[in-house]
């Protein structure tokens, strides 16, 4: 602040936020579709919250096409179950522990494919499209396409525990038993960087509890025992972030899409709130034993948590001014024969809410969960098999390049001053020592008059360039004596 060209800049980056808002305001004026939420009549009457209000309540209050997408499966020999959806919210992916693997388009409930890999499912993640996923086996990661055909072995990722997939830099994720994190490049099949995160567990192993990504800087976050968060980029071995979130294990992480916001839980049963800005504890709320096992964050904030076989929905829990420590309840879902949760996941663009848990899998209705407003060059839930094969195509020209992943993304927008002046450096350096090409002239006429004068031409050019090239060698030979 107290230098001049500091306050210039911060005066250049506060005129163009401005400036950003006011067209964010403009654009505005085209989202036509409003979001959905839960009203009490009686608001002073505790029989009256919404938390009371049961999925069969509200199935029977929406249109018959919402209703639909509240759904159960009955699986109870391959749980638990993970799960994940796309990026425009159409196709959801099961990946039990048991080896049941299956991909379907959970709005007409038509199935791609169903397998069973006869091995330990530990995670499943969709790809940059819906015809491809990955799935976390015992030994090895493999690849499939939505026919459940094997399209690759990934041997470079082994005993993977969790996945992530950045979607704009074309980048899967892993971390295994040994405590190394992996990154892998999937357009060209080549691996990006591996370290170890040197956190040890209670066992005494480097293993990672938990594993989430932030969307708005693609920073992978790792929990580890003891309560240590960290974060990291495929650009350092060491994490650019430490921080102590709890005092005992943590459980879960989440994120939400705007990077601002970050939910953690701890087996000493609490649920905090952070500012990734300032990295300050925000909120921090008394949830059931053990804290909660498995963290969501919805397009519109709503926090989801499970808690063995309860699952809750908060509401304005980031904003939440009120001095009291109760959690502001929003939905309550307990699942049936007793299933712990494993799972959650919002879909995106949709009010529901994916959860996996021991005996099958659940979708919930969730009002106000789900952006209604979706950019169909960002995301299409409509999008056709020619839309997807171009999109395909213009997520590979617009691929973010590893080295670009950084803390702070306002570095980006500007200009490397350090590293534009080192290339010019070695650039004219390097030209010193280039050999020069040999200057040929034919002429036509050699006989005549424009004949011996371009052989003068010629002829003085290159006692020039020899000159030129003695001086460097005398100049080389004084630096070095």
């Amino acid at each position: 602040m107290t230098t001049r060209r500091t306050k210039k800049l911060l005066y250049v980056k506060e005129r163009k936020a401005k400036f950003a808002a006011r067209q964010t305001t403009r654009a505005e004026i085209l989202h036509v579709e409003e979001e959905g939420y839960i009203t009490s009549d009686k608001v002073d009457e505790e029989e009256q919250r919404t938390v009371d209000l049961t999925q069969t309540d509200i199935k029977s209050s929406v249109d018959i096409f919402s209703a639909q997408k509240r759904f159960d499966l009955e699986l109870p020999l391959y749980g638990p179950y993970k799960i994940d959806y796309t990026r425009n919210g159409r196709h959801l992916l099961l990946g039990g522990r048991k080896g049941h693997v299956a991909a379907f388009d959970w709005q007409t409930k038509k199935l791609h494919c169903e397998m069973n890999v006869m091995e330990q499912v530990n995670d499943v993640k969709w790809l940059h499209i819906e015809t491809m996923y990955a799935v976390a086996q015992r030994q090895w990661t493999y690849i499939y396409d939505n026919q459940g055909v094997e399209v690759h072995c990934l041997k470079v990722l082994d005993r993977s525990l969790h996945l992530e997939f950045l979607p704009y830099h074309f980048l899967l994720a892993a971390t295994n038993e040994a405590g190394y994190l992996s990154y892998i490049d999937v357009s060209i099949g080549k691996k990006v960087a591996s370290y170890n995160t040197r956190v040890a567990n209670g066992n005494g192993k480097c293993g990672t509890s938990i594993m989430c990504q932030n969307p708005s800087n693609a920073l992978i976050g790792l929990g580890h025992a003891g309560g240590v968060l960290t974060f990291w980029s495929p650009n350092q071995r060491e994490p650019l972030v430490k921080m102590l979130a709890h005092k005992s294990t943590l459980r879960s992480i989440a994120i939400d899409r705007t990077g601002t916001y970050m939910a953690t839980s701890g087996v000493d049963a609490k649920l905090k709130i952070w500012d990734l800005r300032t990295y300050k504890c925000l909120h921090e709320y008394r949830t059931a034993s053990n804290g909660a096992s498995s963290l969501s964050f919805s397009q519109k904030n709503l926090l989801a948590a499970s808690y063995r076989d309860v699952v809750e929905i908060y509401n304005d829990i980031c904003d939440n001014e009120s001095a009291s420590n109760e959690l502001p309840r929003y939905l309550l879902h307990q699942c049936s024969n007793g299933a712990s949760a494993s799972s959650l996941a919002f879909c995106p663009y949709e009010d529901v809410l994916g959860v996996g848990h021991e005996r099958g899998f659940v979708s919930l209705l969730v009002p106000g969960a789900g952006e209604p407003n979706f950019d169909a060059l960002e995301a299409n839930p409509y999008q056709t098999k020619k839309q997807r094969k171009h999109a395909e195509v213009k997520q590979l020209l617009d691929k973010i390049q590893p080295d670009m992943i950084t803390l702070d993304n306002s570095v980006l927008s500007e200009i490397d001053r350090k590293g534009f002046i080192r290339k010019q450096e070695d650039k004219r350096n390097n030209f010193n020592f280039v050999k020069p090409k040999e200057l040929i002239i034919q002429s036509d006429k050699k006989k005549g008059k424009i004949g011996k004068r371009l052989a003068r031409k010629t002829q003085i050019r290159d006692t020039k360039l020899k000159e030129f090239l003695q001086q460097q060698q005398l100049k080389r030979k004084k630096n070095k004596n």
